[in-house]
């Protein structure tokens, strides 16, 4: 079973709901061998947030063995997670440079990521042929897309050995 996190806001910019909203399929397509977390707060009463939040609590209700996250807490555990996760996540709508990627690339994570401003220049697809890529991009913003790079993350986790030479 994969781990993918995301620590960040639950703001637009960092596409929380689009990750929410992937969720049940990638349940359903992974029969439930998948752990998602979503570790971040957000001010309820932006609306973007207030659906996260509405999500969040509907997926931990119904898939509480595939799906965590706590909305309501401070999280402070993001080098935990960027250690113990076999994927980062980080679906930005818009991130003009980034940190999160260079935390999980520090731990040894590769992060699936949407190709834009800094992620775009730092998160690099993985090449079977040449070994070469420190992750998974994808260039349309919708859950198709998302689902995708999940589905090739799955392939590149379960090759042992590509999977140990993009975490390097």
């Amino acid at each position: 079973v994969q781990i993918y996190s995301v620590v960040g806001r639950n703001t637009q910019q960092k596409g929380v709901l689009l990750i929410l909203d992937c969720v049940e399929e990638l349940v359903k397509k992974t029969n439930g061998k998948i752990n998602i977390l979503v570790g971040g707060m957000g001010n309820p009463k932006d609306p973007y947030c207030a659906a996260c939040i509405n999500k969040i609590n509907y997926l931990r209700s119904r898939y509480s063995y595939a799906f965590w996250a706590n909305p309501n807490e401070f999280f402070t555990d993001g080098p935990r997670v960027n250690l113990g996760s076999d994927f980062g996540l980080m679906p930005s709508l818009f991130e003009p440079g980034g940190i999160v990627q260079h935390e999980f690339f520090i731990a040894g994570t590769p992060v699936i990521a949407f190709r834009t401003g800094g992620l775009k220049d730092t998160v690099f697809e993985y090449e079977w042929i040449n070994n070469k890529g420190n992750g998974i991009t994808f260039d349309t913003y919708n859950c198709h897309e998302l689902i995708s790079a999940v589905e090739r993350s799955i392939n590149l986790f379960h090759n042992k050995e590509k999977y140990e030479k993009c975490r390097k």
